[in-house]
């Protein structure tokens, strides 16, 4: 065959297989269509998550730290904020230690500290909006959650139970915070913590939704394999700290 035949072959094939593409785009048999592969997304990762978060945490216990020391002795809560923080930060390091130390340590003493935590950040906003609050209520509140905590951790291990008392008991908590921003009588204070109190006003409602799931969900293995339900409040309530 002379080239200029092969020439003409190559055209009139290379327009053939052009005009069945461009068929094929506008037809769309099933099998062309581009399918996407569902087994190639990634699962959601519950682990992860909580070491950012934690990550996080440490990064922000330091920068509360020394914003505390450069200023301890101006009265504005930051203290009770980095206490927060730190008690946070190591209940979180202890609860992702599970299996490594024994249960009252990576489960009792790890929920302890951050619920603690949450306490020392409503004593903090109390501190900043100058607002006198009793604190021994919040102390006797504490030993009765440890309590609770402790019997459906060690004694009847449930951990659907177990999220209901943390959740259940923190709520009023983050809503008590949330009111004291909303009803402090210094207008300019108010005003600065303002945007802290939407987000405890909504950690009260994601904490009540969490105690609505898990006591009507489904079964929960583990922390870490939470239904997704459980695992997107929680992300939710890491947002919201952030």
């Amino acid at each position: 065959m002379a080239p200029t035949d092969m020439r003409a072959t190559h055209l009139v094939g290379g327009t053939s297989l052009q005009r069945r593409h461009i068929t094929g785009r506008r037809t769309g048999s099933p099998k062309e269509r581009p399918n996407p592969d569902t087994s190639a997304m990634l699962p959601f990762d519950m682990k992860t998550s909580i070491f950012t978060y934690i990550l996080v945490n440490h990064i922000y216990s330091i920068v509360l730290g020394i914003t505390w020391y450069r200023n301890r002795t101006r009265r504005w809560g930051i203290g009770f904020f980095f206490a927060d923080f730190v008690f946070k930060s190591a209940g979180m390091t202890l609860a992702c230690l599970r299996g490594a130390l024994p249960p009252v340590i990576s489960i009792v003493a790890a929920n302890v500290l951050m619920f603690s935590g949450t306490l020392f950040m409503l004593f903090g906003m109390a501190r900043f909006l100058k607002v006198r609050l009793r604190q021994r209520p919040y102390g006797l509140y504490t030993l009765l959650f440890t309590v609770l905590y402790a019997i459906c951790a060690l004694v009847y291990p449930d951990i659907r139970a177990r999220i209901v008392i943390f959740s259940g008991m923190l709520a009023p908590v983050v809503a008590h915070t949330a009111w004291l921003v909303y009803t402090s009588p210094h207008k300019n204070l108010r005003s600065h913590a303002s945007p802290a109190g939407i987000a405890f006003a909504l950690f009260a409602v994601v904490f009540g939704v969490r105690v609505a799931c898990a006591l009507t969900g489904d079964p929960i293995a583990s922390y870490f394999h939470a239904p997704i339900t459980d695992s997107f409040l929680t992300i939710l309530c890491q947002v919201l700290s952030v």
